[in-house]
């Protein structure tokens, strides 16, 4: 440890080089995966929040919400569990009733009953009184579209206007952001008809039947009725369109991207390692053992990568910062954990691999 720490004082340039070089790659390889992750997360955020462990749907809509429709007399049927109807609608938003396109939006509507365990918390604002008039949405509406309490978005589908009362947690579904409302505000007979069509309510036209788009499971009891699709969580979540093509893209060039550094990586300590054999071999000469200096490189290398994987992680959290809110990123510390150990083992196994290379060769030899 001596010899390490007294080199790399002396050869400050040098070493400086060699973190900096750890750092950019590090660096690289973190930004990368957060941006990978912040992405991936935006497709499933708003399912999180749920608090399920399975989804009841219409039997064979392929496991995708937007296709099902249960008729609301099918919760009876699962009265024995803890389970929240929820309606899912697609829809397009104008803000306070612009309709030009930097004020038209791309949302999903979520209808939950207001005690319902898959209803994330208000963060700011309250909670909604009047279902006809008022809506709360994911704080990423604030964050990233700049809208605030008291704004009002128009529906496209049937011109109704809501007041924003209150934003919740950050929720996303399919990456577009999230309102809710009631489930009967958010069920398709009540989006489908317009203020001026006869006999519709504000919420729900008259005479027409009650429909939702599934019912989420929050307990474990089992469950068995083939008349519908009862999906796992994690099952649903895959089916979620593009979100399994989407993800096996991500891992496949991250993890490329991850083996590919963690290889430079160690073939850059072992080439750095392998230059100095001369002076491994004047150290063997006054008599120092090659259990020492191997010991001596080990520790130098972990140092070196160890202060670079760190500045590359301060530096990922400083971006995540300074990034716009708009940007897909998401510190993940447990992927940076795994990533950061297999630098720092592939670091070593160059490391190890130069000095055995390096304690075989004779000291005159090493020298001419």
């Amino acid at each position: 440890m001596f010899l390490a720490l007294k080199e790399m004082k002396k050869e400050k340039g040098r070493f400086i080089l060699i973190i900096s070089i750890v750092v950019l790659i590090s660096y690289l390889v973190f930004f990368l995966t957060s941006l990978a992750y912040g992405l991936s997360s935006s497709d499933r955020l708003a399912v999180d929040l749920w608090n399920g462990n399975r989804v009841i749907l219409q039997k064979g809509t392929n496991k995708n919400i937007l296709s099902s429709v249960l008729e609301k007399e099918d919760i009876d049927k699962f009265k024995g569990h803890d389970i929240s109807p929820i309606n899912v609608l697609s829809a397009v938003a104008y803000k306070n009733g612009d309709t030009s396109e930097n004020t038209t939006y791309s949302i999903f509507i979520m209808g939950l009953d207001k005690k319902s365990k898959a209803r994330p918390s208000i963060v700011e604002g309250r909670d909604i009184e009047d279902f006809t008039k008022e809506i709360v949405g994911s704080k990423s509406l604030k964050d990233e579209e700049g809208f605030k309490l008291g704004d009002k978005i128009r529906l496209s589908q049937n011109d109704k206007e809501y007041e924003i009362v209150g934003f919740t947690e950050e929720s996303k579904f399919s990456v577009r952001p999230v309102f809710y409302t009631s489930v009967e505000s958010a069920s398709n007979q009540a989006m489908n008809y317009k203020k001026e069509d006869a006999d519709t309510s504000p919420q729900m036209p008259h005479n027409s039947p009650e429909r939702i788009s599934g019912i989420i499971v929050h307990d474990d009891k089992k469950i068995e009725n083939d008349n519908y699709d009862i999906v796992e969580i994690n099952e649903f979540i895959k089916k979620l369109p593009g979100y399994t093509a989407q993800n096996l893209t991500f891992i496949m060039m991250i993890g490329f991207l991850i083996v590919i550094s963690s290889i430079v990586l160690g073939v850059f300590i072992y080439i750095i390692t392998m230059q100095k054999k001369q002076t491994f071999a004047i150290l063997k000469i006054q008599g120092i053992s090659s259990y020492y200096i191997s010991k001596s490189v080990i520790f130098q290398t972990l140092i070196l990568v160890f202060l670079g994987v760190l500045i590359g992680l301060g530096l990922t959290y400083i971006s995540n910062i300074f990034l716009p809110a708009k940007v897909p990123f998401k510190v993940n510390f447990t992927n940076y954990l795994i990533i950061s150990l297999l630098m720092i083992i592939t670091s070593l196994l160059g490391a190890i691999f130069s000095v055995r290379a390096v304690s075989k060769v004779e000291a005159l030899e090493a020298l001419e």
